[in-house]
């Protein structure tokens, strides 16, 4: 039992350094490349990107991994729903399916035995 419930904290380990790697980077590069007149459409991706950023460092953190978690795949599943709403195939997407999929293991996951926020 004990050698179970340590592979199941490095696998919560491994998926926290791999959805809050992933958000932080996706969101950085977004808002590195950040220009152009400020526009409704450019601040709600702007905002939506830096709720991106911040729910990726607390998942890396480990604090608040399940509301984080949540957050982050209510933000990157909105536009496969609204793609979906709008006609789109359910399979249309699948880098977005992927990472809606991965930010829902992690709010269920939890931070695991190495979070900071236990």
């Amino acid at each position: 039992m004990a050698a179970s419930k340590s592979r199941i904290d490095w696998a919560l380990l491994l998926l926290r350094l791999a959805v809050g790697g992933m958000a932080v980077l996706q969101a950085f590069s977004t808002l590195r490349g950040a220009h152009g007149a400020i526009t409704v459409a450019h601040a709600a991706t702007w905002g939506l990107s830096l709720g991106e950023l911040i729910c990726g460092v607390l998942i890396l953190l480990g604090i608040w991994v399940p509301l984080a978690g949540g957050i982050l795949a209510a933000v990157l599943g909105w536009p496969l729903v609204h793609g979906w709403l709008h006609g789109a195939g359910l399979l249309a997407n699948l880098g977005g399916l992927f990472r809606l999929l991965v930010g829902l293991a992690c709010a269920i996951g939890g931070g695991g035995k190495w979070a900071l926020g236990k």
